[in-house]
């Protein structure tokens, strides 16, 4: 303990006290008050919050809301030249970019339509409706009478082409019939057949006798609106048609 002129400490303490409070009594003060007085008198001022040591997390669970959520407020704003732009790259394209016209191959896959088993041993082709109205009925029936049903065959069709699209147009019909590989193909109808064989020969000089079309054999015959109007036709077109069978039969191509 530290020594003040040879007093302790505590008892200097205790004298300089006593002296101080001599004199307010002699200035006239009867009352002190215990503390800090200006603390005693300031105003309350606002809670200051005291940050808690980190403890453990308590999750509390969002009131559930009653009403649609409020919007978002947006406090950016944006130039009303800048959000045109926006909404106009936003919005989906339904006109064609420039330059992506469909090509030949794209214009030719448009004019054909397939139906049946894309894994058919009897691949038929020609023009028209397929298996819809009277010509479309009996090709069903000439099928039939082959030993496939409509859906165990694969039938494709295609719509009268321009000059120009025919080579196009050929391309697509002999890569259709290369996905498939058949054991056999019958082409109905002159268009069909020239178009597939690539020649201009009538269906006179083309029927009647197979075709080597890339290993698969084709056979061309009149087209069903043909028998159609001409009933007499139809032993002819059966005759072809026999021997399709014959070497679907024999596993011969």
């Amino acid at each position: 303990m530290h020594q003040a002129h040879g007093v302790d400490e505590r008892d200097f303490l205790l004298q300089a006290l006593k002296g101080y409070l001599e004199e307010l009594r002699d200035t006239g003060v009867d009352e002190v008050e215990y503390g800090d007085p200006a603390a005693q008198n300031a105003p309350t001022g606002p809670s200051v919050s005291v940050q808690p040591q980190p403890g453990p997390a308590v999750t509390v669970a969002a009131p559930p809301q009653t009403g649609n959520p409020a919007a978002p407020v947006t406090t950016a704003t944006t130039p009303p030249g800048a959000a045109a732009g926006a909404e106009s790259a936003a919005a989906p394209t339904t006109e064609p970019a420039a330059g992506s016209e469909a090509g030949p191959l794209e214009a030719a896959a448009e004019f054909c339509s397939v139906m049946g088993n894309p894994q058919a041993r009897l691949l038929v082709v020609t023009t028209g409706d397929g298996f819809e109205g009277a010509a479309g009925e009996l090709l069903a029936n000439i099928v039939k009478a082959m030993g496939f049903d409509r859906d165990q065959a694969y039938l494709i069709t295609f719509s009268a082409a321009s000059p120009g699209e025919l080579g196009s147009l050929r391309t697509e019909l002999l890569r259709r019939i290369a996905a498939v590989a058949p054991e056999a193909v019958v082409a109905f109808g002159e268009p069909a057949a020239q178009v597939v064989l690539g020649t201009r020969d009538p269906i006179a000089k083309l029927r009647g006798r197979f075709h080597n079309l890339g290993g698969i054999p084709l056979m061309p015959t009149l087209h069903a609106e043909a028998l159609v109007a001409d009933v007499s036709l139809k032993r002819q077109v059966w005759n072809e048609m026999q021997q399709v069978m014959k070497r679907l039969a024999d596993g011969t191509r």
